[in-house]
């Protein structure tokens, strides 16, 4: 090892101990309080963002499927209109005849009139039928749409080129204001790859879009639109965008590009403002259903939330500090009275055997260690003594565990059922919540009677069907003699948790938890199973060395081995797909 080396490896640790001991202790227990509150915050705030933004996207891909169908459904009926004229015989007759060359005659106008009317059909949209010939001669017009001749001949080549599916186009008429035509090519019954003519179904725009569009709304500034297959705005909730061609605009071209990919939706800018475009291909008339949605919309449905998060690690970070210093001065102060009695003392000893030059308070108590060497001796017989007195209190310290995630969350759900619902299961709550913290707290007994066990599994029960609304149900299968039978305290409710934190780890998962107990002999048998996912008990073990991988299950497996001996700890049988089982015998010296 080189000089410098040997000189870095020095310098470091005499550069910390060279700081005093209550700033090194401040600093630390200020980042270790503050760092997991403000890393919990940005990540809970990113979470329900990000969580909001899908909820967003997928009401609106819900919205635009609903209007697909509506539209399809709706669409439906006209082209089964006009299929139902253009197969008739008085129509096929006469376009057949104009083509022929024969002139248009009043008898054939007429004919078309009046077949017309005998085909059941009302609505109040419909505002022109067109039939024309080959020769694109307008045989039939139920009205006067008032459109140039080259605009007319430009629905003709859409519907030419749309054949053999319905084409669908918007117009603009100076008389009649906005139309969506519905077109498609007659064909000679008896010769079906013989085209005859065409036939246009003129529909109100501004009646079809309301009735498609009607009700549906994310927010200001957001859009549905019909767009066929050119880019030419065919129906639009904003009617300023009616006939645009939006063939060269980026977001179109990245709507027909994704739709080949098997997408649809994606974040775009759109007039400076970020926009979430999701869309539908209509493969019935090659269109295009999309809802163009700001992106201000879904930020504002999560600004309440996230204030409030805010709000919370605000008042998270001044309770850390808080308490950063409350353990700060629990800790310092003792060792200043530990240094003050040893600096009283080190004036009267001399020949100290560590010889810490360090100028902090562990190097004053580092001088202070090496008066108690000769005490080491009584020290060694007392530890023998602690030893057995050690694994006497383990069975008092493992029944007083508790989860605090249980009671911050338990807390935190009645907490929202008060603010958010304003009704009576709070109160249910909080009265299951108070027996089961009496029970925890102040009731100190190792063993209780069976019933207050249940009693307590129970309450637990009950608050955690507020937590998570109905996703599992309990059964219980209780003999009356087991009743009276004495248990350790808390032996139930870690097995119940772990069958409802598992059993619902997914938001669309249900699970049956059943309490089971049997009398027989002199042994109370208790099976707690559940209808979850289950596991691969090999696989487990092979994992983990431990017998158990959660904190609840090898705390009560530990307590039964100490209370009973080993051959009563916990046993757990289960299989993936069928569910779990955990079984727990108490021999009669538990009975009263």
């Amino acid at each position: 090892m080189s000089l410098n080396a040997q000189k870095t490896r020095e310098f470091s640790p005499n550069v910390l101990r060279r700081i005093k001991l209550r700033t090194r202790l401040f600093v630390t227990f200020l980042i270790i309080s503050l760092v997991p509150v403000i890393t919990i915050g940005i990540f809970s705030y990113h979470a329900y963002t990000q969580s909001m933004n899908e909820k967003v996207k997928q009401a609106a891909l819900q919205s635009i499927e609903l209007l697909n169908n509506n539209m399809s459904t709706q669409l439906g009926i006209y082209s089964g209109y006009i299929g139902s004229i253009s197969v008739s015989d008085t129509v096929q007759n006469g376009v057949a005849s104009v083509n022929n060359g024969h002139p248009l005659t009043v008898d054939i106008v007429s004919g078309i009139g009046e077949m017309i009317v005998t085909i059941p059909f009302q609505s109040t949209h419909l505002k022109n039928i067109r039939v024309v010939s080959n020769d694109r001669t307008v045989i039939y017009d139920l009205g006067y749409d008032d459109i140039t001749p080259q605009r007319f001949n430009e629905l003709l080549d859409s519907i030419e080129a749309a054949s053999p599916q319905d084409s669908l186009q918007y117009i603009h008429t100076y008389r009649a204001n906005d139309k969506i035509v519905i077109g498609r090519k007659i064909y000679d019954m008896h010769h079906t790859s013989t085209p005859l003519g065409y036939i246009m179904l003129y529909i109100d725009e501004s009646q079809l879009s309301r009735y498609i569009f009607t009700d549906v709304s994310f927010g200001e500034g957001s859009n549905f639109l019909l767009i066929d297959a050119a880019g030419n705005v065919v129906s639009s909730q904003n009617a300023e965008l009616l006939g645009e061609d939006l063939a060269d605009d980026p977001i179109f071209q990245q709507i027909t590009a994704l739709r080949q990919a098997g997408e649809n939706n994606f974040l775009c800018e759109l007039n400076g403002v970020d926009t979430l475009t999701i869309f539908k291909y209509n493969t019935t008339y090659n269109v295009y259903l999309a809802a163009t949605i700001p992106q201000a919309y879904i930020t504002n449905g999560t600004r309440t939330i996230n204030m409030m998060l805010i709000a919370l690690a605000a008042v998270l970070v001044v309770v850390s500090v808080f308490l950063t210093l409350l353990v700060y001065r629990s800790v310092m102060h003792p060792i200043d009275n530990m240094v003050a009695a040893c600096n009283a003392k080190s004036d009267e000893e001399i020949g100290l055997k560590i010889n810490d030059p360090s100028p902090d308070e562990l190097g004053f108590l580092a001088r202070t260690i090496d008066n108690m060497v000769n005490e080491i001796g009584l020290l060694a017989q007392r530890w023998s003594d602690d030893q057995r007195k050690m694994r006497e209190l383990e069975l008092q310290t493992l029944q007083y565990q508790i989860n605090p995630h249980f009671l911050f969350n338990t807390l935190n759900t009645l907490k929202w059922i008060a603010t958010l619902n304003h009704v009576t299961p709070v109160s249910h709550g909080i009265d299951a919540l108070s027996s089961l913290l009496q029970s925890t707290l102040i009731k100190k007994d190792e063993l209780i009677p069976f019933d207050d066990e249940l009693r307590n599994l129970k309450n637990y029960c009950d608050i955690q069907q507020l937590r998570y609304a109905g996703r599992f149900e309990m059964e219980y299968q209780i003999e009356d003699a087991a009743g009276y039978w004495t248990v350790p305290r808390f032996i139930l409710q870690p097995l119940v948790e772990n069958s409802i934190l598992h059993g619902t780890a997914d938001e669309d998962d249900f699970v049956t938890i059943t309490v089971r107990a049997t009398v027989s002999e002199n042994l109370l048998t208790i099976h707690i199973s559940d209808t979850g996912c289950g596991f691969d008990p090999r696989a487990i073990k092979e994992k983990n060395s431990e017998r158990f991988s959660g904190i609840g299950l090898s705390n009560v497996d530990e307590r039964m081995r100490l209370h009973y001996g080993n051959e009563y700890g916990l046993t757990i049988e289960s299989a993936p797909g069928i569910g779990t089982q955990c079984i727990l015998c108490i021999p009669n010296e538990a009975i009263r």
